[in-house]
């Protein structure tokens, strides 16, 4: 294994390619397939030509993991495994997201995670404008859902909550990219942003979500001048293990039985009935099963709620997904993963990156993109090369490459 890692495909030494390269191209190309392919766009689109732009990017990135980087043995068999395990996840579950989360991950050693998060904040953004614009000037359907008597609004995406989590995502990039210069007016910036989101799409949890997300961030300042505040910094990445362990507890014993239950289960707009729904349908499985979902998403979505709503049943926490969908042995990998790159930031007293870990895990708790590459880039600080920072700001800019997993 170490001699062939070390004669790789020689002609590849010619460095008219770079692992780097490979890289970037797959996360364009994954990055706006998969956005693609939760919009409106997807009405005048072949799903499975989106699909195999998805196909290619994991291609891409095979070919960096096993030609380009230098991994050892061991840690070839791990990986070789653990994508084995997501492949067939994506066999299994019809599927190809955790798959192409995993080979991201894997990947993203030895690359700047800036330069990822940055790549990724530009090109969604970009995307987010594109689409808005599309669907205000009718080229593409801005679909109009309904919660009583108020009307939500998708503009271009498939469903509210998915543009609320767009906008989500997006903050949360631009605060990693600019927490240095972030200011009493950016913060008022992103509440602002938050306002509007939610008066287009009544989005009630997402817009506590982004309020949740400025105290957060907020907490992570530059100066941790008070035992309080460094307590609640270093505590981020182990209640990034209790939220979603509580959340998954809480749906797996739902039952509308208990008024305090259903309290929780209306203000999380249904989310814990159907996640319990999901547990006794399908159970739990190791390596997933097809679960057939039927949401509101999109222009079908849209014609069944106004015809036909008793059919909608859709697992929205992530965590539920992964164990129900996906599987045990790959939600805990996932969770490993998001829990190991706090810890390992937070003992260096880095406590940026656990901070956003911690909104990504709470978003998490009520919406399904975590393991989505076109909203979560974050996981992919498990191998690439994190900047050091003091609570966010550049420390002599050492960047420090995670070789060790």
């Amino acid at each position: 294994m170490i001699t062939f890692s070390r004669n790789k495909l020689r002609w590849f030494n010619n460095k008219t390619i770079s692992g780097e390269q490979l890289f970037f191209a797959a996360f364009a190309l994954s990055l706006i397939a998969s956005f693609v392919f939760n919009t409106t766009f997807m009405d005048y689109l072949n799903v499975n030509y989106v699909n195999l732009v998805n196909y290619l990017a994991f291609a891409l990135l095979i070919v960096k993991i096993y030609i380009f980087d230098n991994f050892k043995w061991y840690e070839y068999i791990g990986i070789t495994v653990i994508l084995g395990l997501a492949f067939l996840s994506w066999r299994r579950t019809q599927l190809s997201n955790v798959m192409i989360m995993f080979s991201f991950i894997f990947a993203a050693r030895g690359i700047s995670f800036n330069k990822i998060v940055r790549q990724y904040f530009n090109i969604n953004l970009m995307l987010m404008l594109l689409t808005m614009l599309y669907s205000l000037a009718g080229i593409i359907k801005n679909l109009a859902f309904f919660r009583g008597t108020t009307f939500r609004y998708s503009l271009g995406t498939d469903y509210p909550t998915d543009f609320s989590a767009h906008i989500f995502y997006l903050c949360l990039a631009y605060c990693y990219l600019n927490y240095k210069k972030m200011g009493w007016l950016q913060w008022l910036g992103i509440l602002v942003i938050d306002y509007l989101t939610y008066l287009v799409t009544d989005t009630r949890v997402d817009a506590l979500l982004m309020i949740l997300m400025v105290l957060v961030m907020l907490s992570v300042s530059r100066k941790l001048n008070t035992k309080l505040k460094k307590f609640i910094a270093s505590s981020y990445w182990y209640l990034s293990i209790v939220l979603p362990y509580s959340y998954v507890l809480i749906t797996y014993y739902f039952t509308f039985s208990n008024p305090v239950m259903v309290k929780l289960d209306q203000a999380l707009s249904g989310r814990l009935a159907l996640g319990k729904e999901g547990f006794d349908k399908y159970g739990i499985t190791l390596l997933g099963k097809r679960v057939i979902e039927r949401g509101w998403g999109g222009s079908d979505g849209l014609h069944m709620m106004k015809n036909n709503p008793g059919k909608y049943f859709f697992i929205d926490s992530s965590f539920v997904r992964l164990l129900v969908i996906n599987g045990l042995i790959l939600g805990i990998i996932a969770l490993l993963i998001l829990v190991g790159i706090s810890l390992r930031e937070t003992v260096k007293q880095e406590y940026l990156l656990p901070a956003i870990l911690f909104l990504v895990v709470s978003s998490s708790l009520i919406d399904q993109h975590m393991l989505e590459i076109t909203y979560n880039p974050f996981m992919l600080a498990l191998l690439s090369c994190v900047p050091q920072t003091i609570s966010g700001g550049l420390k002599n800019g050492k960047v420090k490459e995670n070789n060790d997993w």
